[in-house]
């Protein structure tokens, strides 16, 4: 499906260029990514595959808002009528952003610092104008109680085991604690780093208004996770960053290791929901994985503040 693609997105392009090469890149679970060259230059080209029109043009808001803010992430390229997507093959919405040279970094402490410090930036820009960055967390309370009254007795293991960790924490994520727009899901294949420099941070396709402490748990699992070993060292650098651009606050720091339980537990919400439509071997995996992340931070003697 790659020239189909490629050919649909030049003809809607300014000045109908060209297309010299579209080379399919890494993608996610509802999104396919391409590098699309052609006679008027680099672009990335990405075919929105689960998501439907109103999130796309949610994601690319914000994007735009980002980039006026001078915020360090992909700006959205329209196609020639103005139009910042244009339908695809199969049903799919396809949308053009600048392409960026870099590539996902290792986690350590420089990266770790840097992305800290990003975050910490990013929560400290004013909120968008109007209300129409304020939806759902995708992946917040709200969807977690939906499936846990989903969930019956002859459901697998996992899903009990998201019952009763979500028992656990659920009043504490009741908690007032201050927010605004987040990322949502801050990982290192999120990003792209350029000679140890952050170059962007990418797929706001997550973003929604919730506390600032979500983001920063999210990020802390994204960065300090490596190969899906613990690295409190690393988690406390990013801390240490982040609390010098945008100091946690009391009840903050009370909470983190609670909302370190949460965002797991919330991604492995999405899983079991895909899992409870189709069973697939690479859901089940990261279900496994995350609950092996909640049962370590149960254990663990961090953060120390």
């Amino acid at each position: 499906m790659t020239e189909p693609i490629a050919t649909a997105a030049a003809s809607r392009m300014e000045n109908f260029p060209t297309v010299l090469s579209c080379q399919r890149m890494s993608s996610g679970f509802s999104n396919s990514n391409y590098r699309l060259e052609t006679s008027n230059g680099l672009f990335l080209l990405r075919e929105c595959t689960g998501r439907d029109r109103a999130g796309v043009e949610y994601e690319l808001n914000v994007l735009d808002w980002l980039c006026a803010h001078n915020f360090p992430t992909s700006a959205t390229i329209r196609f020639s009528d103005d139009e910042r997507w244009i339908s695809g093959p199969g049903g799919s919405l396809l949308v053009l952003l600048e392409w960026l040279d870099g590539s996902e970094p290792l986690s350590g402490q420089v990266s770790v610092g840097t992305i800290a410090r990003a975050l910490g930036d990013l929560h400290q820009l004013p909120p968008p104008s109007g209300g129409w960055w304020r939806r759902e967390n995708p992946n917040g309370r709200k969807a977690a109680a939906r499936l846990v009254k989903s969930i019956t007795p002859d459901d697998p293991v996992h899903f009990h085991f998201f019952l009763e960790e979500f028992e656990r924490l659920r009043l504490s994520l009741g908690e007032p604690l201050p927010g605004g727009l987040i990322h949502g899901d801050i990982f290192t294949d999120n990003t792209l780093f350029r000679d140890g420099e952050l170059v962007a941070i990418l797929d706001f396709e997550d973003a929604c208004e919730d506390v600032f402490l979500f983001d920063v748990a999210m990020t802390i699992h994204g960065f300090c996770f490596p190969a899906e070993h613990w690295r409190p060292d690393l988690a406390q650098v990013f801390l240490d960053v982040y609390n010098e651009s945008r100091p946690l606050t009391d009840s903050e720091r009370e909470l983190l290791p609670t909302y370190l339980r949460w965002c797991p537990l919330a991604m492995m919400g999405w899983h079991l929901k895909q899992l409870h439509r189709k069973p697939a071997g690479g859901n089940e995996r990261r279900v496994a994985e995350l609950a092996r992340r909640i049962e370590t931070l149960r254990k663990a003697s961090w953060p120390i503040m």
